[in-house]
């Protein structure tokens, strides 16, 4: 069983930045010095809610080079580097299709649109199959922007408040274990 979970946690651990991933970065090998700072690295209560909420809210908003905004993101917010950057691989090519669909259906209902985004007016002009997908992607964008935003901010808010809370339950057992322990040796 241990070698199955090390395995499955081995890919992440793999494509998570260490501090020494950070300096070989290109794109970040400007901020190393300040990446490089281990309160950025440290899981207390408080960076890595900020972690959870910043690696989703990045990685739904921008589908590409997610990792790299959320290390940088993660210096002004005081975030943990690692768990922004953990949480950013979340939205990946095959979580994308899904994301935008639901994007788009969140969007629609927002704006109170009806079920058909293009003007049938309008499409009528239009000729040929790509021609007519590009109109329907121009008329869907309005939708589907509203919805990566209405999807990030939520995810950010859910990840962020289950984490916090789910560090103040271990915290809690690991107290209760430690006096449980305390008791039954004294």
């Amino acid at each position: 069983m241990p070698d199955v979970v090390a395995h499955r946690f081995g890919w992440i651990t793999r494509h998570i930045p260490t501090r020494h991933t950070v300096h070989e970065n290109r794109l970040l090998r400007p901020f190393a010095h300040h990446l490089s700072k281990s309160e950025l690295w440290r899981m207390h209560r408080r960076s890595v809610p900020r972690g959870v909420a910043l690696g989703l809210g990045v990685g739904i908003i921008i589908p590409f080079m997610h990792t790299a905004l959320a290390a940088l993101l993660a210096i002004p917010l005081r975030a943990n580097v690692a768990v922004a950057a953990a949480f950013t691989l979340l939205v990946n090519p095959l979580t994308i299709p899904a994301v935008y669909y639901v994007a788009y259906r969140t969007g629609m209902w927002e704006l109170r649109a009806d079920a058909a985004v293009t003007n049938p007016a309008a499409a009528a002009h239009v000729s040929g199959e790509f021609s007519k997908f590009l109109f329907w992607i121009h008329e869907a964008s309005g939708p589907i922007a509203l919805g990566i935003l209405t999807l990030a901010i939520t995810a950010a808010l859910v990840g962020y408040g289950l984490t916090a809370i789910g560090w103040r339950f271990w915290l809690a057992n690991k107290i209760r274990r430690r006096r449980k322990a305390r008791l039954s040796r004294s």
